[in-house]
């Protein structure tokens, strides 16, 4: 795959941390960062981003709301995202995906979930 730009949007340092790590560990170094969904939204418009991974639960913006501003822009409709959280719930899940979200992942996660989840949004 081809070199990928991927935006993580979490409002925990700790866990952006761990996710660039394991981004690291399956071949992706081009990563930005974002602490909740307005920044996110600000750097989505700073850059060209290819792939979105968002948590669901943090202030400003949660992810739920971002993925819905994200899919409101026509400019942003081939962009890939991931929600990842500790939301489980089918309901949720459905939600998620309902407003956009391509796939889903439930934290904790190994780094080679993260490689299946990303190879599976860019299959088609």
């Amino acid at each position: 795959m081809k070199e990928i730009k991927i935006l993580t949007i979490d409002d925990s340092g700790i866990m952006r941390k761990i996710i660039k790590g394991h981004l690291a560990k399956i071949g992706y170094s081009n990563v930005i960062e974002a602490s909740n969904g307005k920044e996110g939204l600000k750097k989505l418009s700073e850059e060209k981003i290819d792939l979105i991974l968002c948590d669901w639960n943090m202030p400003e913006m949660n992810g739920l709301q971002f993925v819905q501003r994200v899919r409101e822009e026509k400019n942003y409709g081939n962009i890939r995202i991931i929600m990842l959280t500790t939301v489980t719930t089918q309901d949720e899940v459905l939600t998620a995906l309902k407003a956009g979200a391509n796939s889903y992942i439930t934290k904790p996660f190994k780094p080679e979930n993260l490689k299946e989840k990303i190879e599976e949004v860019f299959k088609d």
